[in-house]
């Protein structure tokens, strides 16, 4: 990332950048208890109001093999977030469930020291259905 200090980066180069340095603690299989962020495509994206195609959540629990997880973009302001990340504690809008396998087969796994600094970068990219 010290090669892309000082100039312009695209939202896109960035979250490529950001896949790559996580791409060791890449996994196919989530855990509860930890946070991830994957490249995801709804089963029924026509039917969602919104959607973020790249998000960050921490996963909670698994039901019916789906994962239940908060999103952390959908609290939208960084101090909220940061508070939410320090406690454990994320607001009823941010939960949501995803389908392992719409989510391109991999988890990048984020450390709980990077989530902060992870959490305000710019990687989400919502879609959004009107």
């Amino acid at each position: 990332m010290s090669r892309m200090q000082g100039g312009k980066i695209s939202n896109t180069t960035l979250r490529e950048e950001v896949f790559n340095i996580l791409l060791d603690d890449a996994t196919e299989s989530p855990e509860s208890g930890k946070y991830y962020t994957f490249e995801y495509d709804p089963k029924f994206a026509d039917n969602l109001k919104e959607w973020d195609e790249y998000p960050v959540v921490y996963a909670m629990e698994f039901k019916k093999d789906n994962l239940i997880a908060a999103n952390i973009h959908y609290i939208r302001t960084t101090n909220a977030r940061l508070k939410a990340l320090n406690n454990k504690r994320f607001p009823k809008k941010t939960l949501r469930q995803y389908i392992p396998k719409r989510a391109d087969s991999i988890f990048f796994e984020i450390q709980e020291s990077d989530v902060g600094l992870l959490s305000t970068l710019p990687l989400e990219k919502f879609h959004y259905n009107r």
